[in-house]
């Protein structure tokens, strides 16, 4: 079976262009013989990166078609920003029997020591995941305690009652409703749930 390596390329636009740069990270690509190498200037917090998505889908593509396919990056954060994340997209390739290659972290999911440094990888990042989830919850605790109202700052009752007002004229538009009482348009469709109203004109236009 024919090996295929696809290569991604990432650079932030606050980067150090020096240190990390596209064409560095390219030069490193190519010197592993990659057959097709994507690159993009974007944020590694962006989860629909355009150059990203091609790499996914021509990586996935190849597989489908019966190659033996290899995703390589230079650094692990070029998958992504967060660790997260990153084992996220490592699983999307797993589940197409595409290994990842990161040269930086010597991590190869085709060999022995690079699964391993994958699991511990999801290791890692189940554990930061419950680890924000815990300072959440001892944070809105602690709010709690200290008798500090949580969720969203209660609506003014003048404002409440005007938009009840509006609403009760049905011949009256969302959209002038939100633009004369200031509160989003998921806001109104809320106060009129709670004050029991409706709009069961047919002919209205929202």
């Amino acid at each position: 079976m024919k090996t295929i390596k696809v290569g991604y390329a990432r650079v932030s636009t606050g980067e150090d262009k020096q240190k990390l740069g596209l064409d560095l990270q390219k030069r490193a690509l190519r010197e592993q013989r990659c057959e097709f190498i994507f690159s993009e200037e974007e944020s590694g917090t962006k989860d629909n990166r355009q150059e990203f998505s091609n790499a996914m889908q021509a990586a996935k593509y190849l597989a489908e078609e019966g190659y033996h396919v290899k995703f390589v990056v230079l650094k692990l954060d070029r998958l992504a920003r967060h660790l997260v994340r990153s084992a996220m997209v490592i699983d999307d390739l797993q589940h197409y029997g595409i290994q990842l290659v990161s040269l930086k972290e010597d991590i190869d999911t085709s060999t022995p020591g690079g699964i391993l440094q994958y699991q511990m990888l999801s290791m890692f990042a189940e554990f930061e995941v419950n680890q924000t989830k815990q300072r959440t919850k001892d944070a809105l605790a602690e709010l709690k305690k200290e008798g500090k109202v949580l969720g969203r700052p209660r609506i003014d009752p003048k404002v409440e009652k005007e938009v009840c007002r509006l609403y009760k004229r049905t011949e009256y538009p969302i959209a002038k409703i939100v633009k004369r009482t200031g509160v989003g348009r998921s806001t109104v469709f809320m106060i009129a749930k709670r004050n029991n109203l409706s709009r069961r004109r047919k002919s209205l236009t929202i």
